[in-house]
Parts: C-alpha cells; structure tokens; sequence
C-alpha cells in the first residue's frame, strides 16, 4: 500500500506541451522552496490538464509540509514559505495564470491569483533626504556615478553622485567612518504601505562627530557656572523646558 501524500500545483495557462523546461524549473524552485522538507518531497510528473507538476511527500514529513502551506493561508506564515509563495504568485502573473495545490486526497489547500490580483498602485515622491552610513561602494565612468551606502542597521542603500570630482573626494571615506550624506530621495511606497528609499542623489556629506560619549558628558559637567552645572534640579529644568510640565 502506497502510504505517500500526492499534492498537485496547476498552472491554468500551460499544458504539458506549451510549458517551457526552463519555466517549470522556475517553478520546481519555488516549489521545492515553499514545500519544505526538500530530502523527503520528490517531483512525480506532469500531468495533464492544464499543467499539473505533481510531487509526493513522504509520510513522516506530510504533517510538516501541510502545517506549512496552511500557515500561509491563515496570514502566519514562515518568512521562506512566504517568500516563496509570492514569487509563485508573480511567476503566475507574469504568465497570465491563475494557481492552486491541492492534496489527491482532500481537496484544495492554497491558491494563488495571479493574474486575477488587483493591480495596487504604487507611488514615487522625490525630497530631501539625510542619511547616515558608510560607503562600501563607489566607481563607474559615467558622469553620474553609483555609491553604496550601508547605514548603522546593516541596510543597503543605492545612491549616485554627479561629477568625478566630487565621486574622487567622496571615495576618500570609501570603508572608513561612516558620514552623514544630504540630497534628493526617491522614495518608493509598497503595496502594504511601507516607504522604501529607492535612490539617494548625493550633493554633500560631511562627517560625524565620532567623539566617545563620555567625553561629551565630561565636557558638559565642566562647563563654567551659569550653564546646567549651576542648576538646583536640571532635570525639571528640562522637562519645563521641553512643555512636560
């Protein structure tokens, strides 16, 4: 008795005979990658109707790939199954396709829209920018030249600056301390709403003030009378201040 889990992902805009060998690898790629489990999933075929790849999913691994997939469903899914689904979901649409998988025993599990998906509209502003980050990156022959920047949390950002003069005195912090760059953003909002910088156009920097903070605070406690030092309760000078109280 055959004890493995058959599950099947149907393309609606190819058969077997349209579908390209390099387009089904694509797929597999991300199949594999949302399934999980990649020592215990094994492609099976392709079958007809529509295209169909069919795999089958040894038994002792069946609950894990299926908690997977229904995790997607229900909006908690693991970062890679998400992942993976969304570029399912794209490859689909770029392929004017619609997608589901579904056990052999027990119906639909996922499906992907494709391209039933609404379009989101999508919105690009350009404003002034400054950033902080070190320069990983700089070079090209053109008039606007590419520099990278990675900030304090580790994120890339792609930036230009016109002129190889300006490059050549930019390139001189090139993996030193990091600097504080001003210019015109592009920035990019996604469908969920999230602001993206997409392109920083540099026109200055200058750099950072790397004294250590305790030096700065000594230098606050030295000052002469008449500053912070002189104050009964700084603290609530402070906070009267800044309209706390």
């Amino acid at each position: 008795m055959d004890t493995r889990e058959k599950l099947t992902f149907r393309i609606d805009s190819f058969t077997p005979e349209t579908l390209p060998m390099a387009r089904l690898a694509s797929y597999l790629a991300e199949l594999a990658a949302l399934y999980g489990s990649e020592e215990r999933v094994h492609f099976d075929k392709l079958k007809k109707g529509s295209a169909i790849v069919q795999v089958f999913v040894e038994e002792p691994a069946f609950a894990k790939v299926y908690s997977r997939l229904q995790s997607v469903k229900t909006g908690d899914p693991d970062p890679e199954a998400q992942k993976a689904y969304k570029a399912l979901d794209t490859l689909l649409r770029s392929d004017n396709a619609v997608g589901s998988i579904s056990r052999e025993r027990g119906g639909k599990v996922l499906d992907f829209p494709g391209r039933k998906a609404p379009v989101v509209e999508t919105y690009v502003v350009m404003q002034p920018t400054t950033v902080d980050g070190t320069v990983i990156k700089i070079g090209g022959r053109d008039d606007t030249i590419p520099v990278t920047l990675r900030d304090q949390e580790g994120k890339i950002i792609n930036c230009q600056i016109r002129g190889a003069a300006n490059a050549k005195a930019l390139s001189h912090h090139y993996l030193e301390a990091p600097i504080r760059v001003h210019g015109v953003g592009k920035w990019c909002r996604d469908a969920a709403g999230t602001w993206e910088i997409d392109t920083l156009h540099i026109q200055s920097w200058e750099e950072l003030d790397t004294t250590p903070l305790d030096e700065i605070v000594q230098t606050i406690f030295v000052q002469p009378k008449g500053g912070w030092k002189s104050v009964d309760d700084p603290i609530a000078t402070w906070r009267k201040l800044r309209g706390l109280e």
